[in-house]
């Protein structure tokens, strides 16, 4: 065997034939490359033993077929340097049929690197069985040959292949008898710092740090999805999510037109069919950094209860009328009650959607955090007593109406250089400013003004955008006096 592989050594200690079992069991075995220079692919391996039961003697005399009840693999330690890419690595065929009745890896500790980028993951005490294997004759050795497994791992670690993104799930566990996947922990961790990670980029990019916990994700199939990639399952379960995202909007804007969201789904390679996702708590805060401002300025949103409902590509909806939901409620700077329900119809051609949603008990400077980073104004005064908006999308343009009703309402106009929100410029403009914006809705005496929700679509921006510009449409619009003139 060695003779025949230019590129790697094997050595095996011992071999012991089972007679009475009609086995075979090889003890330390070593595999390591000819050649490791630093720079070079190479390969170094240690498995304690591999255990052949059960050896069907009669096809393998007579038939040349390969038929064992059970192989099992104990201790093995892998680590390597490979290029990870499908075009390098020639396919094996296999030269005669083989059925294994169960594949068992008591533990595996592996470590792989790619030589062609920075990519790169790890497993640690991983335990994997395999359950009826079929290889054909002069079939490809492939991944596709896996119909069902259990797998276990304590760890596992993986890099981006432009190393700016680290990966991670502790105690994953899947088992292919209740198709149930669990996983303790699982974060995206980026591998530099809010600006220096930005800088890196030529154009404006989301740097989002991540960490989800306790997640399940019932009546799943593990080996659809390394087969084909689909999504399946009935329910996904989600305790605890974490997320913050950070962007320098001083860097240039990379002019690309983004997806419909629902466009998105479609063109996802695989089958994606789930029911629904729950999150029981989330905290999600959104930090930029303003073209002209000195420092970023956030919003975020605590204590999230979210539904989603129906993520589906299933063209059969193409046919039939069925939509995307997603309910939700949160606590807006962790102070204002918000809830949002967006609807959206699958295969529309307009990819139509609809959002409604409501907030209450907010102090207006609670906002501070992002309007006077952002939008330079500071709220002195004020409180958000009820805000209710309804409006529907479609690829050109959102249209709605929004109820704001609050009162006491004062602002102050920062100067976007210096801060500074006392010099004469910006007492005459925050005077100008309060003169504009009504203090209250409504007025005493008066009826609530209605505000207009208008806001045509950026093809550039993602849902998140299109939606918190429509709805700041109708803000804009409840905050004056004549809310049609500001459509």
């Amino acid at each position: 065997m060695n003779e025949n592989n230019l590129n790697y050594m094997v050595k095996i200690d011992k071999v012991h034939i089972l007679l009475f079992r009609s086995g075979i069991e090889l003890e330390n075995i070593k595999l390591w490359s000819r050649q490791s220079q630093e720079n070079e692919r190479y390969l170094a391996g240690d498995i304690a033993s591999v255990k052949f039961t059960a050896i069907n003697l009669i096809k393998a005399i007579f038939k040349k077929e390969i038929y064992i009840s059970k192989v099992t693999i104990f201790k093995s330690k892998i680590k390597g340097k490979i290029p990870f890419s499908e075009e390098t690595a020639s396919p094996i065929v296999m030269p005669l049929n083989i059925r294994i009745g169960t594949l068992f890896f008591d533990s595996i500790d592996l470590a792989m690197e790619n030589t062609l980028n920075a990519q790169s993951f790890s497993v640690k005490e991983g335990v994997l069985k395999v359950y009826d294997l079929q290889l054909e004759k002069k079939d490809t050795l492939s991944l596709t040959i896996i119909n069902q497994f259990d797998f276990e791992a304590k760890e596992f670690v993986s890099c981006s292949s432009d190393s700016m993104y680290s990966f991670r799930a502790d105690s994953i566990i899947y088992s292919a008898t209740s198709q149930t996947l669990a996983v303790s922990s699982l974060s995206i961790q980026p591998n530099y710092a809010d600006y220096n990670f930005t800088s890196r980029y030529e154009f404006q990019t989301d740097r989002i740090e991540a960490g989800f916990s306790n997640i399940y994700v019932h009546d799943f199939s593990a080996a659809g999805y390394v087969n084909s990639r689909s999504m399946i399952s009935s329910y996904i379960e989600i305790g605890k999510m974490d997320i913050d995202v950070f962007r320098d909007l001083r860097k240039e804007f990379r002019h690309v037109d983004k997806p419909a969201f629902q466009s998105v789904i479609y063109d996802y390679p695989g089958i994606i069919q789930i029911d629904s996702i729950g999150l029981a708590n989330g905290n999600v805060t959104y930090t930029e950094h303003a073209e002209k401002a000195n420092d970023p300025g956030s919003i975020h949103f605590d204590e999230i209860n979210a539904k989603l409902y129906n993520i589906t590509n299933d063209t059969i909806y193409k046919t039939e009328r069925a939509f995307i939901e997603i309910k939700g409620d949160a606590l807006l700077m962790g102070k204002g009650k918000m809830t949002i329900l967006l609807k959206g119809r699958l295969f529309d051609s307009h990819n139509t959607f609809t959002l409604s949603g409501t907030l209450s008990d907010l102090e207006a400077n609670e906002l501070n955090p992002i309007l006077e980073k952002n939008a330079f104004i500071y709220a002195t005064s004020g409180k958000i007593d009820r805000m209710s908006f309804n409006f529907t999308a479609n690829n050109t343009q959102a249209t709605g109406k929004m109820t704001l009703l609050y009162h006491g309402l004062n602002v102050t106009v920062k100067n976007k250089r210096t801060d500074d929100t006392t010099a004469f410029g910006q007492r005459i403009l925050s005077f100008i400013a309060n003169k504009k914006v009504l203090d209250s809705n409504p007025i005493p005496g008066q009826e609530v003004r209605i505000g207009i929700i208008y806001h045509e679509r950026d093809p550039e921006r993602f849902l998140f955008n299109y939606s918190f510009k429509a709805i700041l449409s109708g803000i804009t619009s409840s905050l004056s006096k004549n809310p049609e003139k500001n459509r």
